[in-house]
């Protein structure tokens, strides 16, 4: 529909289409500048509207898709730190706390070896010797173990006076001497309840302070006391304490002294050592896995004259 309006300079009257409503230009009479006037409804302001409610939609998205994109991009950094969390816990947190565990079950097995050699020496100024590994009948099976003999010197003399030495060591009458096993000999890995268990153990052999059935001195070591090996710890499953059996065989095919101080190692057995070491001067050293055979071979020998001492330095002490 037309729009009628006169010019507000020179007063003439004019008609124009409404779809140049709200538009701007020179009168065509006095060339001078006007408005065209027209409705709030008209065409050009609905059509305006329509731009401004474009923008507006664009801009809502816009900013719609900004958050979004700033969401995930807030998720994503949220699950890499929860990554990297859980990879340093793996890594690095949970083989620190095994380690330290580790470490730990050493420092005490190290305690109850000294403790276990005080007593040997202290057998040795009370008998003029130390006792044998193990003691044998008349056929020459062995009968009752060197932990037994000791009992006196750690203090469990009636633990000693309840022991049957005219029967074997796992007779019934000496199996309740069995069951009431001291601490000492207790393997830290074992908490059960009434263990018989135990992992400590005389390195037995030909060249070594304990030759099976016999009986040595300490004049008869050579070498220094400082680097005669005479206590160990055995990996793996452990034995009854009062069994005489139970010793580290030096000469036998497996008495290469192997160390793996991993106690979870599902390969680790009564060959293998954990490390921890009691000498014959009462020093106890904890050697890792990298630690010669040749080393360990030559520690436990008595009169080997081998010059390992500064080898042994390099061990550690608790």
């Amino acid at each position: 529909m037309p729009i009628s309006f006169d010019c507000p300079h020179c007063g003439t009257q004019m008609k124009v289409l409404d779809r140049y409503a709200g538009q701007t230009g020179p009168c065509a009479v006095c060339a001078k500048t006007i408005t065209i006037p027209g409705s709030p409804d008209s065409g050009a302001d609905q059509g305006h509207r329509r731009v401004a409610t474009s923008r507006s939609t664009e801009e809502n998205s816009g900013v719609a898709l900004g958050t979004m994109i700033g969401i995930l991009g807030g998720s994503v950094a949220l699950f890499s730190v929860v990554f990297l969390a859980m990879v340093l816990i793996f890594r690095v947190a949970i083989p620190a706390a095994n380690q330290m565990r580790t470490d730990s079950l050493n420092r005490a097995s190290l305690v109850k070896i000294e403790r276990i050699v005080e007593a040997l020496n202290l057998y040795h100024d009370q008998h003029g010797s130390y006792p044998p590994a193990y003691f044998t009948d008349e056929k020459g099976n062995p009968t009752h173990s060197w932990r037994v003999m000791i009992l006196p010197q750690l203090d469990r003399n009636h633990l000693y006076k309840q022991y049957n030495f005219n029967e074997p060591w796992n007779s019934p009458a000496n199996i309740d001497v069995t069951t009431q096993m001291p601490d000492v000999y207790r393997s830290e890995t074992d908490d059960s309840a009434g263990s018989t268990s135990t992992n400590f153990a005389a390195v037995i052999g030909k060249r070594t302070m304990f030759p099976h059935e016999k009986s040595m001195t300490r004049s008869q070591a050579l070498d220094d006391p400082a680097t005669v090996l005479m206590i160990v710890e055995l990996q793996g499953l452990g034995f009854d304490w009062t069994d005489p059996g139970a010793n580290y065989d030096l000469d036998s095919p497996q008495g290469t002294m192997i160390i793996d101080n991993d106690r979870q190692s599902p390969t680790a057995n009564k060959s293998m050592l954990t490390g921890n070491l009691g000498m014959m001067n009462e020093d106890t050293y904890h050697a890792d896995e990298n630690t010669s055979v040749t080393l360990m071979q030559s520690m436990a020998t008595r009169s080997g004259s081998e010059d390992i001492g500064y080898e042994m330095d390099l061990l550690e002490q608790p």
